[in-house]
């Protein structure tokens, strides 16, 4: 798909041990909240999955090696379509680099970028959108650079998103 990522669909069986033993990294923690056992990252991958307007998918890198988790989905057919003034081309997605070795790699940014890229180009999409949580300071300053505006800040009961969105393709501030 692009020079160094792919991705493929997540495969429940195959992909839980990985998935769920991403979601214990300290760095994962605070923002998935899925802490504990194997059992709890299945039932949530498998609600996710539940979801007729979401998609999940590993990304890999130039060698084959998994290092992220990605859900794209149709906002609109979301409830975060609820919460501010979707349009009904907007598409959204979520994402988690797994391996803590690949933190500040410049794998985060070539992700994004391809990830936006694609949704607007060959999706169809009119505006992409992320809404990480107001703390997550490393995930703010990366969508920012990459040329995301911010459209609102959602106030939810337990923390506060900021929504962000792309209506172009990002302007990649790093080397691909």
């Amino acid at each position: 798909m692009s020079a160094g990522i792919a991705f493929r669909r997540l495969d429940l069986e195959a992909d839980l041990e990985l998935v769920h033993g991403w979601m214990q990294q300290p760095h994962v923690l605070p923002w998935w909240e899925l802490g504990g056992s194997v059992e709890l990252v299945r039932e949530f991958l498998l609600a996710q999955a539940a979801l007729a307007h979401l998609d999940q998918w590993i990304v890999t890198d130039d060698e084959r090696t998994p290092f992220a988790y990605v859900e794209t989905y149709r906002v609109p057919d979301d409830p975060l379509g609820d919460l501010y003034d979707a349009q009904p081309g907007d598409r959204g997605f979520h994402l988690l680099v797994g391996p803590s070795e690949r933190l500040g790699s410049g794998i985060a940014q070539v992700l994004v970028g391809h990830l936006v890229t694609q949704l607007l180009d060959d999706c169809g999409s009119s505006r992409i959108v992320c809404e990480p949580d107001a703390r997550n300071t490393r995930m703010l300053a990366l969508c920012r650079a990459l040329g995301a505006e911010e459209i609102a800040q959602i106030e939810l009961p337990d923390r506060t998103r900021v929504l962000l969105g792309w209506t172009r393709a990002p302007r990649m501030a790093v080397a691909a």
